[in-house]
């Protein structure tokens, strides 16, 4: 390779990592994450990876990270609906808009046959580069680089398509309001039990800052902690719920 050559590959990892946002110490992770395997495949003399590797463990990282933010972020969502609004946040259509808005496809080194195929713009390829420059940021700066990259690069689809899985989940869209509205968490307490055991029915009230919102019922606590906080829903303004 020329001197010119090397300094134009260097140049185009400079403006890649400006527009990632992330200094590399080692570039040539970032090259490696952007070197689809269809290049390897007409060009075997190469002595470069492709972004597989890369891409597999930005994947992990990822999953990992979304599913402790979305943990600590939601204390009182489900699995069953962690599980679901995880899914949207990693899935590949997310992923590849991700990589649109970082314009990765135009800095990815792929074969003449798949370019030919419209390959910088294809989905499936654009999400899995997004995972290995994931894999990249993680080799090169640790666990907490690629965690502030993951959650700046995912802000509004974490807030957008939170809100909208939390439909689902009224306990945890209350608690979004209320955090909104008076910087502070709701509280449930039981006031009253009644009935046998085995059909037994509970009473919850649900407060903010000392100040019941509303009352719920049910056959287990956490029955009546739902219903108590889909009726304070019901009384909030909408601009606290939106």
């Amino acid at each position: 390779m020329s001197g010119a050559d090397r300094s134009r590959r260097s140049t185009r990892l400079d403006l890649l990592a400006k527009r990632i946002g992330y200094r590399f110490k080692d570039p040539a992770l970032l090259r490696e994450a952007m070197i689809h395997r269809s290049y390897l495949n007409e060009n075997p003399d190469d002595p470069v990876e492709s972004n597989e590797r890369l891409e597999f463990l930005g994947d992990s990282i990822l999953g990992a990270v979304v599913s402790r933010q979305l943990y600590g972020d939601y204390p009182h969502a489900g699995e069953g609906w962690l599980t679901e609004v995880r899914s949207l946040l990693v899935r590949n259509e997310t992923l590849a808009q991700l990589a649109q808005d970082y314009d990765l496809g135009r800095y990815l080194v792929l074969g003449r046959g798949v370019e030919a195929q419209d390959g910088r713009n294809r989905p499936a390829i654009l999400g899995r580069t997004f995972e290995a420059v994931i894999g990249a940021v993680y080799l090169d700066g640790g666990q907490r680089s690629a965690q502030r990259f993951i959650l700046k690069a995912l802000a509004g689809h974490l807030e957008t398509i939170g809100i909208a899985g939390l439909e689902r989940d009224a306990k945890s869209v209350l608690q979004q309001a209320c955090q909104a509205q008076w910087r502070s968490t709701p509280s449930y307490r039981t006031i009253e039990q009644r009935g046998p055991a085995h059909e037994r029915e509970f009473t919850v009230e649900v407060q903010v800052n000392g100040d019941a919102l509303a009352l719920g019922e049910g056959k287990s606590k956490q029955a009546a902690e739902k219903a108590a906080a889909e009726a304070a829903l019901r009384i909030l303004p909408i601009e606290a719920i939106s």
